[in-house]
């Protein structure tokens, strides 16, 4: 039967086991960025990046849950232009939340 996890969910069952590898290097990032989530706009900083996804630290961390489907804008370094991603929240702390983008 095949696991019905997704692979963000797999990827931190797995971390326990000491076995975990990331399919994509993180980079440290630190920007600020703006999100949007059923119509809302919210503020965050985005702390780390990578092909995958990314973990974005926020004090609106109690509007996101696991699941949910985010518009990303993130600014290119040099400030001048941005990109929009969609993404899926994986997990929520109580800091912020880890996403995949889709």
């Amino acid at each position: 039967m095949d696991d019905p996890r997704t692979d963000g969910e797999r990827k931190h069952a797995e971390m326990g086991t000491g076995e975990f590898r990331r399919r994509y290097e993180r980079k440290s990032y630190n920007r600020d960025i703006v999100f949007s989530l059923k119509g809302y706009a919210f503020a965050g900083t985005l702390k780390d990046i990578s092909m995958g996804g990314a973990f974005v630290l926020t004090l609106s961390v109690n509007q996101v849950h696991k699941g949910d489907v985010i518009i990303i804008s993130i600014p290119f370094t040099s400030g001048k232009k941005n990109v929009k991603r969609r993404a899926r929240v994986l997990w929520t702390s109580g800091e912020g939340f880890a996403v995949e983008f889709l």
